[in-house]
């Protein structure tokens, strides 16, 4: 047995490790740049593979494909079929369904107008069996997300544009592979009859073993026998063993197995799916660096001049500017595209990465077969259309967009996250009034459908995710709006969308936060101007207004005057939208068309158990003195209250229960017998009390609760904002210093019944 290698063989080794290394670290670094600099990954993938091989460097290259023998195509093939398991898994259907008609012809009528143009004029122009040509043109079908997302981000159209070349390009690929791998496994035979009858079994096969595979996995998910941590692992060797398994029973079916497996497996809704989606997309970002680096080093300059020469220029020019042209016109026949935007739609086309990616694989495939004279053609011709469309495109479509006036304008719109009654009362007010696009967003399924429901625009996505941006349905969305119960999640929604928007463009609601009296500021601490601090939760406030205990009130310039007492909302004045506007809601109503959104409660809680009479300052020394004297004006109000039995209540209470809220604060509650109105009754202590608060500081204010016995619910809600407006620093230290009742009350904003 030898334990050594000869040197050839340890050389070739080292070749191939060289080659892989290079490969892999290349691509991913390459990928990481391009995202930085906001650039189609492909361009620096071709460039980077191209400097790398053996082209620039001969033998002397880092990057040698064919140290890898066979291996390359083994390489190339598991790649793509990873590649497209993901693509199958991530295909939207319900994106399809809902897509404008224009979207719908450009993947159906779009695509044959293409794939046939390209395939007739292949045939015209070299002179090919018309089954390669028909070959050659399905290759460049697709334009490809990874080719015009960042196209997109980049040179901002208009929202409808915009969406139909994002969806053309997502819901392209699984379309353009499909048809490609069919045209392949119908070259790849004898031709004539024996073509056909390979393509039928190829799919024959391919095609259960592709379902199977993916119900399969489907019901292993979803029964969760596999444990969550291996969940992601598990998918990626299951798409392999799928792919491996179809090769094994006949060979080239593995592709269309494993893209057929990643659709049903996506089909399946299952709760991991997101998760797992993920996992794929990072390990194919991995595989797209990788195999490009390896394809590109392929190429030769050489190859071009051969098989393409100026023939070829003019092919590629046919492509830019008769097919791509023809098919969108005839795509938007009787449509209500104006003509600027069928021009731009004409001209932007990019092919991306699944091209290039099945071109190679195609002409590697073809020069085994060995079956026809120019095997590298498809290659040829893909890649210059690939180089050609994105180097031309990419440089000229900011330019021609400006030209035609389809830039978009500054994003004015808004997303507010958190789709319940509240907040999608307040999204009406900003899409029906001050005519402002809202999108809200929620990951509770039954509030995205309710708002869908109220004609609102609503995704149920998480709203931390600033990705989110690369929805067409984000697009004109300049603002944000975190309106959810979570204080702490709105700060990181804020945080992460302030680095998108800037700093001054993003809202939340925090009761605990500071109130910002004076103009917007942000630090590290806090993040997003606050809003509507001093009211309920917006979840809280959502029931009242479910249950008709609460009112939202549009007002205008005639009815400013008719809602108190009421909260302002949202004022539209003069083309500017101010949330919370306090105070000056009276003089900005006051402008011509101006429009408002108020806030009625007939439930407030803690408004409704005030009285002014019931606001006292003490010099109480003890509990059982302070419950006495603030029972006075409770008993005055409402003589039927046993005073004493109420006292030793509240005070057999705090000794075991102590409501202290820390801060110099205290809140002692119980119900009252014979009480038929909540009643909230303020006691002042300017020396202070010790009530053996957890933070030893003395007590200075009081606020001391009865309730009748029958409304727990107000009880509870009553105490919660109180609990809410004392934690706020600003307002506690105010409200601590207030030496009346009219002032106390005018602190809290608060206007008692009757008044």
């Amino acid at each position: 047995m030898c334990f050594f290698a000869d040197a050839s063989s340890e050389n070739s080794a080292h070749l191939m490790l060289q080659t892989i290394v290079a490969a892999i670290a290349g691509g991913v670094l390459l990928i990481v740049l391009a995202r930085k600099l906001q650039l189609p990954a492909i361009v620096l993938l071709l460039g980077g593979g191209f400097l790398l091989g053996p082209a620039l460097w001969g033998d002397a290259a880092i990057v040698q494909p064919d140290s890898l023998g066979e291996g390359m195509r083994v390489i190339v093939s598991l790649a793509i079929g990873l590649i497209l398991f993901e693509g199958g898994l991530t295909l939207d259907l319900s994106g399809y369904r809902s897509a404008p008609s224009m979207i719908k012809r450009l993947l159906t009528l779009g695509v044959a107008i293409t794939w046939m143009g390209i395939a007739f004029f292949v045939w015209l122009i070299f002179d090919l069996p018309f089954t390669q040509a028909v070959l050659a043109g399905s290759l460049v079908i697709v334009t490809g997300p990874t080719v015009i997302a960042p196209l997109l981000k980049r040179i901002k159209i208009e929202e409808r544009l915009n969406s139909i070349l994002h969806w053309e390009g997502v819901l392209i690929d699984p379309i353009g592979v499909f048809l490609a791998i069919l045209c392949f496994e119908a070259f790849a035979g004898d031709g004539g009859q024996a073509a056909f009858i390979n393509l039928l079994v190829r799919v024959l096969v391919g095609l259960p073993l592709g379902i199977g595979g993916g119900l399969i996995l489907s019901q292993i998910v979803k029964r969760r026998w596999i444990d969550e941590e291996m969940l992601n692992v598990f998918s990626l060797a299951s798409a392999v063993l799928i792919f491996g398994l179809a090769e094994a029973v006949l060979p080239e079916t593995g592709l269309l197995s494993v893209t057929v497996a990643g659709f049903v497996f996506g089909l399946s809704g299952t709760a991991q799916l997101k998760q797992v989606r993920q996992f794929k997309g990072e390990i194919t970002d991995l595989l797209i660096g990788t195999l490009f680096i390896l394809l590109a080093a392929r190429l030769e300059p050489g190859q071009f001049m051969e098989d393409f020469g100026l023939k070829g220029v003019g092919m590629v020019a046919i492509v830019i500017l008769v097919i791509r042209p023809l098919s969108v016109f005839c795509c938007a026949w009787g449509g209500d595209l104006k003509t600027r935007e069928k021009l731009f739609l004409s001209w932007v086309a990019p092919r991306g990465i699944v091209a290039a990616s099945l071109a190679s694989l195609v002409a590697i495939r073809l020069t085994e077969l060995g079956t026809i004279e120019h095997p590298r053609f498809v290659e040829t011709f893909a890649y210059s259309v690939i180089i050609a469309t994105i180097v031309l495109q990419g440089s000229t479509a900011g330019l021609l967009a400006r030209l035609l006036r389809l830039k978009r304008l500054e994003p004015t719109g808004w997303m507010i996250v958190g789709a319940h009654t509240f907040a999608r009362g307040v999204a009406k007010f900003m899409n029906q009034h001050a005519k402002l696009k809202v999108v809200m967003v929620d990951t509770n399924p039954r509030r995205i459908d309710q708002a869908k429901k109220d004609g609102l625009i609503a995704l149920a996505r998480d709203a931390r995710d600033i990705k989110l941006t690369e929805l067409p349905i984000l697009q004109g969305i300049g603002n944000v709006l975190a309106l959810t119960d979570n204080e702490d999640l709105n700060l990181r929604i804020c945080r992460n969308w302030a680095e998108v928007f800037g700093a001054q463009h993003v809202f939340r609601y925090d009761p605990s936060a500071p109130v910002m009296e004076k103009d917007f500021q942000a630090d590290e601490h806090t993040m997003g101007r606050i809003v509507w601090a001093r009211l309920a939760r917006p979840n809280l406030l959502s029931g009242e207004l479910s249950r008709a205990e609460a009112k939202l009130i549009d007002v205008d310039q005639a009815s400013a005057g008719q809602v108190s007492p009421a909260t302002p909302l949202v004022v539209f004045a003069g083309d500017e939208l101010v949330l919370d506007p306090g105070e000056k809601a009276v003089e900005l109503l006051k402008q011509e068309g101006a429009k408002g959104l108020f806030l009625r409660r007939e439930a407030d809680y803690l408004q409704r158990s005030l009285r002014r009479e019931l606001f006292i300052t003490s010099k109480a020394t003890t509990l059982q003195e302070l419950f006495e004297e603030m029972m006075e004006p409770l008993v005055k109000l409402n003589p039927q209250l046993p005073r004493e039995e109420t006292i030793q209540q509240l005070v057999d209470r705090e000794l075991a229960f102590p409501t202290a809220l820390g801060h110099g604060v205290a809140t002692p509650h119980a119900y009252g017998r014979k009480l038929d109105v909540r009643l909230c009754a303020i006691a002042r202590i300017p020396k202070g009390l010790d009530y053996g608060a957890r933070d030893g500081e003395p007590v200075r204010l009081v606020f001391l609760l009865l309730s009748p016995p029958g409304d727990p619910e107000g009880h509870l809600a009553t105490l919660g904002e109180i609990a809410r407006l004392m934690i706020n620093p600003h307002i506690r230290e105010k409200v601590l210093a207030a030496s009346n009742a009219d002032e106390f009350m005018d602190l809290l904003g608060i206007t008692p019944p009757g008044e």
